[in-house]
């Protein structure tokens, strides 16, 4: 493996608003190159050793609609060097998450039993040095009471179940953040309630309790966002929004329509706790769990669910569910300023314009529980086009403004910036967007970008788009006072590869990032740390 200590600075502007100036060393490890069967596949699911190493499961696709195939199950030592790799083909199954304890590896199946018209979960586990693997059923769910997507049309009319399944209807399975713990969440079959059965096992692969809860909301009118389990006793928080007055409207009586809950899954029963909007519109909220605090984080708006006011934040006693505090942030000066400039930005500020598109990245629990949140300015259009041959009709997929935030354990605003980004394209596999990782009091963030950083009015900046051949692999560091500097670290002329920063996956310590890039068939993962 090659090792790289990346100190060149390519470009080099002092900014009034943001101090680019030289960076920190930013380390690039490579590993050696490797070949797939298959082109087009992305990381799903990495973890440690035990070793210094790391096992990594990707999914590869094909056929005319790029749907999944099989997977690539793989191996690699502490340099990056791959030890082991197996290929799976997909059959009435798929693999919901990996783990390695005392070196083996687990993958958790779920497998469509015809026969017995049962939803199987199985555990298959193999030594890390073979790839043998053996199968052990952990448990079945009838297919009748969970939900089955179906989708047909009536001439031009569809009809479809898709909006009463809030997820994966084969289930989904969350890892603890040190893998002590993993979590089944399944979404029953169940129109006049909303109800969800979670299933939570130990790294030692028992049973540690079966839960089931509901909402009163009917089926369709609970939103569910996302769940997460705690690494010291396997209580899952399950977090959802729950509409009234059994519409989907936002508002009703000029009053918002909804409301947030967590619920909180234990062996010794289920909580829940309601949080309050204050009449903002909060389209969705993520949750995470430190120290026995959860923090839950958003965006928010005062006129609808589509536009974005700020950033809303709430954290909560992880035991009683108490709320220890939230608020509601709206976007500095500096961030409308960093986005349209000194003027524009400033009269955009003080009439109080909202943003549109913002879609949430990820976000992070520092030191001092300061809280760091990333989000995007994503959105995709549609064209149709009329040529001789007929009508065509295409979608760009467009990947623009990345927001940054820091907010104290209080929720308060520390700072909110803007990078300015403009990037599309209608094959969205990875090469755009962006990953983040917190290091220290630093967040990074690493994307793709043109061969020159454009310069913009009031001296800002814009990465640009470009072919994914020509395209420069570059990270931005911000400090503790939200200002950034940034560094091309790869450059096209000098990689075969190219990199999929959508797809970053952070190191089980926090302090690295892992990055895979491809050329036809070719693969080498790259290791990224401050």
């Amino acid at each position: 493996m090659k090792k790289l200590k990346i100190t060149l600075l390519t470009f080099l502007i002092i900014l009034p608003f943001t101090n680019f100036a030289q960076m920190s060393n930013v380390n690039v490890e490579y590993g050696e190159v490797s070949k797939d069967r298959k082109k087009d596949s992305e990381i799903l699911y990495t973890t440690d050793d035990d070793s210094g190493g790391l096992v990594m499961l990707k999914v590869f696709k094909g056929g005319l609609m790029k749907q999944p195939k099989g997977y690539y199950l793989e191996h690699y030592n502490s340099n990056l060097n791959l030890k082991n790799k197996l290929e799976i083909e997909i059959d009435d199954n798929s693999i919901k998450n990996i783990l390695v304890e005392k070196g083996k590896i687990h993958l958790i199946e779920y497998r469509r039993n015809r026969d017995e018209k049962t939803n199987d979960y199985n555990l298959l586990t193999a030594n890390l040095s073979d790839f043998k693997f053996t199968s052990k059923k952990l448990f079945s769910i009838d297919r009748k009471d969970v939900k089955k997507p179906f989708f047909f049309a009536i001439g031009f009319i569809p009809i479809t179940n898709l909006g009463k399944i809030d997820h994966d209807p084969t289930g989904e399975v969350r890892m603890s953040n040190n893998a002590n713990y993993f979590a089944f969440n399944f979404d029953l079959k169940d129109d006049d309630k909303e109800t969800h059965r979670v299933i939570v096992y130990n790294k030692s692969l028992e049973k540690v309790y079966d839960q089931t809860f509901t909402d009163d909301k009917k089926d369709k009118y609970f939103e569910y966002n996302s769940f997460t389990v705690s690494d010291d006793d396997g209580s899952v928080y399950f977090l959802g929004k729950s509409y009234k007055n059994d519409t989907y409207k936002e508002e009703v009586k000029g009053k918002i329509n909804y409301e947030f809950k967590i619920y909180k899954l234990s062996a010794n029963g289920v909580n829940e706790v309601t949080l309050g909007t204050n009449e903002k519109h909060i389209k969705s909220l993520e949750i995470l769990i430190k120290d026995n605090k959860i923090h839950s984080v958003g965006t928010y708006s005062e006129k609808n669910d589509n536009l974005t006011k700020g950033i809303v934040y709430y954290q909560l006693n992880s035991e009683d569910l108490q709320v220890n505090s939230h608020q509601f942030n709206p976007f500095t000066e500096q961030y409308m300023i960093d986005k349209y400039g000194e003027k524009r930005g400033k009269r955009k500020k003080e009439k109080g314009k909202e943003v549109k598109h913002i879609t949430y990245r990820d976000f992070f629990v520092g030191e001092n529980d300061n809280i760091y949140f990333t989000a995007e300015e994503y959105y995709i259009t549609v064209h149709t086009q009329v040529t001789q041959y007929g009508v065509h009709t295409y979608y760009v997929y467009h990947y623009n403004d990345i927001s940054i935030c820091k907010l104290n354990q209080q929720g308060e605003v520390q700072w909110l910036r803007t990078i300015n980004k403009n990037q599309a394209t209608q094959n969205p596999k990875g090469y755009l967007s962006f990953s983040s990782l917190l290091s220290g009091d630093k967040l990074l963030l690493f994307l793709n970008g043109a061969e020159n950083v454009a310069k913009m009015k009031d001296d800002r900046i814009r990465f640009k788009d470009t072919g994914r051949k020509r395209m420069n692999l570059y990270t931005i560091v911000v400090d503790q006072n939200g200002e950034f500097e940034y560094e091309k670290i790869i450059d096209d002329k000098h990689s075969k590869m190219t990199y999929k920063p959508t797809f970053g996956v952070i190191s089980k310590d926090g302090k690295s990032l892992l990055l895979e890039g491809n050329k036809g068939k070719n693969k080498q993962l790259i290791r990224l740390s401050l």
